[in-house]
């Protein structure tokens, strides 16, 4: 039995839909790990705002860079602004984000982009379901 958006489906999904439903979820977990009282401040222009402004940006691409899409450490909440339309302020991205994870977890994060190895539809699964409980954990954690 596979899940698919929290329901149950016999459906066999192929690898970019789990990417997408991943992805989705993922998403949802930087957003919740991000924010305080309902803001959170943006990992490159260190402004404190609404979570309504609040994007999961990703500090390595996730086209370009799959072996970190969905690692935590290439993750932040990021505004909009930042996010859409300063391509990341990647400048700003890199010096706060040494600063957030550390020189060691930063130079860990650089090693593993290259790899290029690909995961299959089961590992997709498995870490949606670990970033659904991530979630809902983190929801509990508010309420």
């Amino acid at each position: 039995m596979r899940y698919i958006l929290g329901m149950q489906s016999n459906k066999k999904i192929k690898l970019p839909e789990a990417l997408a439903i991943c992805q989705k979820v993922f998403n949802e977990f930087i957003r919740l790990r991000d924010q305080k009282d309902g803001f959170f401040t943006c990992i490159s222009c260190q402004v404190s705002k609404p979570i309504a402004q609040m994007n999961a940006g990703h500090y390595w691409s996730v086209g370009g860079h799959t072996a970190v899409r969905f690692d935590e450490d290439n993750c932040h909440g990021q505004c909009i602004a930042c996010n859409k339309f300063k391509h990341g302020n990647l400048i700003n991205y890199t010096l706060n984000l040494i600063k957030k994870i550390g020189q060691a977890r930063y130079d860990k994060l650089e090693q593993k982009r290259f790899n290029k190895s690909k995961m299959m539809v089961f590992e997709v699964q498995l870490l949606t379901d670990l970033y659904r409980e991530k979630v809902k954990t983190l929801k509990n954690n508010f309420g």
